[in-house]
């Protein structure tokens, strides 16, 4: 069996490396021809962080991302609004994990599982 993979973003290149650990050979294709670092910041929710972790990359992405404890909003003039805790400090089992989306893609040797 091989798979084609749409999207070469999280979740196409998570869905790879499950085929991958299950013997099942893929290829991913991806709209722009060279992955560059974008810049943009994603937070990997403690559920993501979780299915990661069971691939082989919870430690990588922990070392190259923040584990983000907190939530907080503020208005414009600084005052704090309102505050929630993230990850372990909210009481899941795994972190969130705030990383840049650049990072994550030009980096897989960071994340070998």
């Amino acid at each position: 069996m091989h798979a084609l993979i749409v999207g070469g973003g999280i979740s196409g290149l998570a869905q790879a490396l499950s085929l991958h650990q299950v013997g099942i050979d893929c290829r991913v294709y991806e709209a722009v021809p060279t992955l560059a670092p974008l810049g943009h910041g994603i937070n990997l929710q403690p559920h993501a962080v979780r299915e990661l972790t069971a691939l082989g990359l919870g430690s990588q992405l922990a070392a190259a991302g923040i584990l983000t404890q907190e939530l907080a909003f503020y208005n414009r003039h600084g005052q704090l609004i309102w505050t929630e805790p993230r990850g372990h400090a909210a009481g899941y089992r795994w972190p969130q994990i705030s990383i840049s989306r650049g990072e994550l893609q030009q980096n897989p040797a960071r994340c070998d599982p």
